[in-house]
């Protein structure tokens, strides 16, 4: 629906009940919603665990493989030489017996939980470390086809199922080839299957746990969220719904402000008209003072009139800004005619100052400039009793095609106490407690005033002293059409 646009109540109704048709729609959604919810949550537990268990493998044969080569460099140290068997059944690499050197680094290695071992051939002969459980592995063989493949490759092996002494280990295999480039030993590093199945068990209960309370947490954020957005939307809808309706009778009063303005506007005019012919024909001093009166008071009805239609139109919301085309000097002219009769009954002068140097022919809001000089003119005639009134035209060049025009009205009048004169663009009616010293009866004109300058995103202000007078001033932006200045269009009339 466009901003500004009417509708029917019918239409507004129908909003209503799209509304409350939405809640059901979304409070079904959340039900749906919660199944590919769980769903999601499930596999991504299920993804994890099965991913952080393969890390977890791998970073278990990452340490064996660790372990393995540890062991393998600290028989290193002894001189080079292939493995043999000595007379006295002992091992030897070179001339030096290496049965029980493990036991350099097996401590360190048992404490990491890591069971390590020297095989020579299929045998393992290396007898100073047990395994984790304090069995002594002597004399274990390797399994026939582990054995097999680590001789015919010659390259590293890791086995989750290495059968050792009766027990499984997962277990990392180096092999040592000699001079001729046989297979002459083997190192071995491993943990026990069941340690490491259990440290997986754990692992992955705890991935579990933490999996089910982010998907519970996920679960409840989710419901929240999406109660939320129901509310919001069926909250937006019972808005849209009671604006609509509001909107209505806006439109409403805004019609009817209409209707009464051009129904009153007709016989304000021909009063007027029947002014000014009158005034035409009649050099009778008390007559025309008379008419000056009735001419003065049907400009400010009409000056009323629009106040108040005007006034209808903001308050509904109807604030879209005009671009027309204007003669500035022609629009200050016309504005100040409409006072001339109040301006010669009450004898008072009226001046009016340009600054020739600025451009006449100007673009933008025709409509609501004059409604704001039209008030600021009729308030300041109102007011003055003895003097008169002087209207100075200025401006700022802001660009190439934009200036800043600004006017000040300046009266001779009553004048307005400091403190009222703050109220005055945000008062509907009178301002001020004693009527004698503070201005009376200013009614929507200045309120309107401050509206339409806010709009034309301009500025207004007043400054007043009790029995001086006033100086109303406001700036508003405006496009320049062309280059002509007011000093060359005077010139031209003069």
């Amino acid at each position: 629906m466009r901003e500004g646009s009417k509708i029917t109540t019918e239409e507004a109704i129908e909003v209503g009940k799209e509304a409350r048709g939405m809640r059901k729609v979304f409070l079904k959604i959340i039900g749906i919603s919660l199944i590919p919810l769980i769903v999601m949550g499930v596999a991504i537990c299920v993804i994890a665990n099965v991913n952080f268990r393969k890390i977890l493998e791998d970073e278990i044969k990452k340490e064996l493989r660790t372990a393995a080569y540890g062991l393998s460099e600290n028989y290193s140290f002894i001189d080079p030489g292939d493995y043999s068997v000595g007379g006295d059944g002992e091992i030897y690499k070179g001339d030096h017996k290496v049965s029980g050197i493990l036991g350099r680094i097996g401590d360190e290695l048992l404490k990491s939980g890591f069971v390590c071992t020297f095989f020579y051939g299929d045998t393992r002969i290396d007898t100073t470390v047990v395994d984790t459980d304090g069995n002594n592995m002597a004399g274990t063989r390797l399994d026939p086809d582990i054995y097999k493949e680590l001789h015919e490759t010659g390259e590293e092996l890791f086995c989750e199922s290495a059968n050792l002494g009766n027990r499984t280990y997962y277990g990392y295999y180096i092999p040592y080839r000699n001079s001729n480039g046989q297979v002459t030993a083997i190192f071995f590093a491993g943990r026990l299957e069941s340690e490491v199945l259990s440290s997986v068990r754990r692992v992955t209960s705890s991935i579990i746990g933490a999996g089910f309370i982010v998907l519970v947490i996920g679960i409840i954020v989710s419901l929240l969220c999406t109660i939320y957005m129901v509310g919001f939307l069926f909250r937006h809808f019972k808005n849209e719904e009671d604006m609509n309706l509001k909107r209505i009778a806006a439109d409403s009063q805004v019609d009817f402000m209409t209707l009464v303005s051009r129904e009153m506007r007709d016989p304000v005019d021909t009063i007027t008209i029947l002014s000014d012919r009158i005034l035409e024909e009649e050099t009778s001093p008390q007559i025309r003072e008379s008419v000056l009166g009735i001419k003065e008071a049907s400009n400010a009805m009409m000056i009323s009139f629009n106040s108040i239609f005007d006034y209808s139109k903001l308050e509904a919301g109807d604030t879209q800004i005009s671009s027309d085309e204007f003669e500035l000097t022609k629009l200050v002219g016309e504005c100040c005619r409409k006072i001339n009769p109040g301006i010669e009954r009450k004898k008072l002068y009226l001046n009016v100052n340009y600054d020739e140097s600025m451009p006449n022919y100007l673009k933008g809001d025709l409509a609501k400039l004059r409604r704001i000089l039209d008030n600021l003119l009729s308030n300041a005639v109102k007011y003055t009793y003895d003097g008169g009134i002087t209207v100075d035209v200025s401006f700022r060049k802001i660009t190439s095609e934009k200036i800043d025009i600004t006017f000040v009205i300046t009266d001779t009048g009553a004048g307005i106490r400091k403190e009222d004169a703050e109220k005055l663009f945000y008062s509907i009616g009178k301002v001020g407690e004693n009527k004698n010293v503070s201005i009376k009866g200013t009614g929507l004109g200045l309120l309107i005033c401050k509206r339409l300058v806010n709009l034309l995103d301009g500025r207004i202000s007043v400054e007043s002293e009790i029995g001086k007078g006033s100086v109303f001033r406001f700036t508003v932006p405006m496009d320049v059409l062309n280059r002509k200045t007011i000093g060359e269009c005077l010139g031209n009339d003069r």
